[in-house]
């Protein structure tokens, strides 16, 4: 009977211990430029769907602010470069956990912007605003360190409709 109270003693510390290294509750700094690639979940197959740069600031209250870039198709004939949409800095923050961000931009070209590759077709009306949202998991809570890898959802939605017209995976990696 003492063999077993002593090794659930231990099991038991070991156990706090372990879950007292995931109660690190310091976000990591995410400020800087990120880059990587959006993978569409409808069409997976596509490869090098879209291509998207970060420019985050981190403030003291782990709110983001800056602005995305996305060129959907690079490098072929169909390459479709979005207007810089702008971070909104009371939606996006991390924390030790999980980072979110969303950035608006508006089509002010004075017409539709097309996006086509494959079976895939996106249509942005000219004048309509489009918001990029940018859900990130991490286990920086358990782990700390520096990140330099981050991975995650995207969904790209047009005039607030709740239906986004593009979503899937996002990888990013820090320049």
């Amino acid at each position: 009977m003492a063999k077993r109270f002593v090794v659930f003693l231990l099991v038991t510390l070991f156990a706090i211990g372990a879950v007292g290294g995931c109660l690190n509750q310091t976000p990591p700094n995410l400020s800087g430029t990120w880059k990587g690639k959006l993978s569409r979940i409808l069409n997976p197959t596509v490869k090098d769907f879209a291509n998207v740069t970060i420019n985050l600031t981190q403030d003291q209250n782990n709110q983001f602010s800056g602005d995305v870039s996305v060129t959907y198709n690079p490098g072929t004939g169909n390459e479709v470069i979005l207007p810089i949409a702008t971070i909104a800095s009371s939606e996006s923050s991390t924390d030790a956990w999980i980072a979110t961000i969303k950035a608006n931009g508006v089509n002010n070209s004075g017409s539709d912007i097309v996006i086509s590759r494959g079976n895939v077709s996106l249509n942005i009306p000219s004048g309509a605003t489009f918001t990029f949202t940018f859900t990130i998991t991490y286990l920086y809570g358990c782990r700390g360190g520096d990140l330099t890898e981050l991975s995650g959802g995207y969904t790209l939605t047009v005039q607030n409709d709740i239906n986004p017209i593009d979503s899937g995976k996002i990888d990013l990696t820090k320049q």
